[in-house]
């Protein structure tokens, strides 16, 4: 290789290793803004707070019960005591218990088809629905119920005398009457026949209520034992009072429909910054090995540089030998 040539390739080689070095610095400047990037992902996941699980304990209330025959469980709840500031002094309490009561209605007419299975007569609604059917009898506070709330579809009163049947679903604590003599249902037919179906289904009501003048008596230890009070008929009551706490149900619910939607959000939240976070590290191993092929060809260019200039070395040294 001439010494024209020698020094055009050296000069090639040193421009190309240039142009490596400096895109090996652009990918070092690269991984660092990842690598910033990362870390800022990493202070945003250490600034999560993960959400707490309500506790049921959390949701028990302090208060006092005594006995009632008035409530359909036997119990009466007394909470939110408050001093009126009276001589003598007298409370503010609410009062609360549940009560039995009992929903009375007529239904659209259904197409039924009876049937008998193991001895045992039953009804198929339309809705595909079957049910064990028994011949019954109602009283007339039952009747009055129906004829005075239904919309009785057969133009006059049922009657006890009538002859009745009947079909309870579990599912919503429901019991249904058929007044075959009105309805004309025929028991020994199976084909789909027309009918209304009367309904009385039982429930439970929460009566709230506040008594304002009540007296409370108090152990040594300042729990309340006893409370008196002038009821709005004008009678004096006088109960025992019992230490109970209550679960507020609703409220804890509510708080773990919350929690729901709040892990959901944070899961989600850690999900996308380990999404983001894995994205970042594959555009790091890509660099990387980039780097290493820019490397690894800085590491040639030097090994031909250093040929070249070996050739150079040389063709400079047989020159000026000639003028020696």
């Amino acid at each position: 290789m001439g010494m024209a040539a020698s020094q055009a390739r050296y000069l090639g080689l040193t421009a190309r290793k240039t142009n490596v070095e400096y895109e090996g610095q652009q990918v070092n400047q690269q991984r660092t803004a990842l690598a910033n990037e990362s870390a800022g992902l990493f202070r945003r996941l250490l600034s999560l707070d993960a959400p707490v699980a309500p506790t049921q304990n959390d949701y028990y209330t302090d208060v006092y019960q005594y006995s009632d025959p008035t409530s359909s469980d036997g119990t009466v709840t007394v909470k939110n005591v408050q001093a009126n500031g009276t001589d003598p002094e007298t409370y503010t309490v609410d009062i609360s218990y549940t009560k039995d009561i009992m929903n009375y209605a007529c239904s659209d007419n259904q197409e039924v088809s009876l049937f008998e299975s193991d001895g045992q007569l039953k009804i198929q609604l339309s809705n595909g629905t079957i049910y064990n059917l028994d011949s019954t009898t109602i009283g007339q506070t039952l009747v009055n119920n129906f004829n005075t709330t239904a919309n009785y579809p057969y133009g006059e009163e049922m009657l006890t005398s009538d002859t009745y049947y009947t079909f309870s679903n579990p599912a919503n604590n429901c019991t249904y009457y058929i007044n075959a003599t009105k309805s004309g249902l025929d028991t020994t037919s199976t084909n789909i026949q027309n009918i209304a179906l009367f309904t009385s289904m039982g429930a439970k009501e929460t009566v709230n209520d506040t008594i304002s003048n009540a007296t409370l008596g108090q152990s040594e230890g300042g729990i309340y034992n006893s409370m008196y009070w002038t009821d709005s008929t004008g009678n004096q009551r006088t109960v025992t009072l019992t230490p109970a706490q209550e679960y507020d149900e609703q409220a804890y619910n509510e708080a773990m429909d919350k929690y729901n939607v709040d892990i959901a959000n944070y899961e989600k939240e850690v999900a996308d910054i380990n999404a983001k976070t894995e994205e970042l590290q594959q555009t790091d191993r890509t660099l990387e090995l980039r780097l290493k092929q820019l490397d690894t060809e800085q590491e040639a260019l030097q090994t031909e540089l250093d040929s070249v200039k070996k050739v150079i070395d040389k063709n400079v040294e047989n020159v000026f030998k000639t003028f020696q």
